[in-house]
């Protein structure tokens, strides 16, 4: 792919990674993007701590300038009242999304998301420094209706 016609539109699989000696997290990204304007849903599943097994679901609005993608991932709970800004590279190919998540005044970390392959399978061609894992399946996180 060129940068001209390279498109984040498509399911991505990712993990982010916390400061100090938290466990990663994975998600689920499903993310378009029209004229270089990006916007999409990630889903994840809490791991660890308070909110273990808790399912969040976020909002995603952004950019994507050549390699560089930049989004805003807005929670759509009551549990998260922070806005996290995710910043990163595409790659050439348009696989992979690399780069550092931010709360602004809080926490940063890397982050890594890999395009699905086609039939939804992630993608293995390269090991990130903390595996992206298909092992906590995200896609079983449906919005709890009250």
């Amino acid at each position: 792919m060129t940068e001209t016609t390279l498109d984040v539109t498509g399911q991505w699989d990712g993990q982010f990674s916390y400061p100090h000696t938290l466990m990663p997290e994975s998600f689920s990204a499903s993310l378009f993007e029209t004229g270089g304007h990006v916007g999409g849903t990630v889903t994840e599943r809490a791991t660890s701590g308070a909110s273990a097994g808790a399912c969040f679901i976020a909002t995603v609005q952004g950019e994507r300038n050549g390699l560089h993608v930049r989004f805003t991932k807005t929670y759509e709970d009551h549990v998260h009242i922070h806005a996290v800004l995710y910043a990163g590279t595409l790659s050439a190919d348009g696989c992979e999304i690399e780069g550092e998540w931010r709360i602004a005044g809080s926490w940063s970390g890397p982050f890594l998301m890999i395009r699905r392959a086609a039939g939804g399978t992630v993608a293995e061609h390269r090991v990130a420094e903390t595996t992206v894992s298909n092992a906590l399946s995200n896609a079983d996180c449906a919005p709890v209706s009250c």
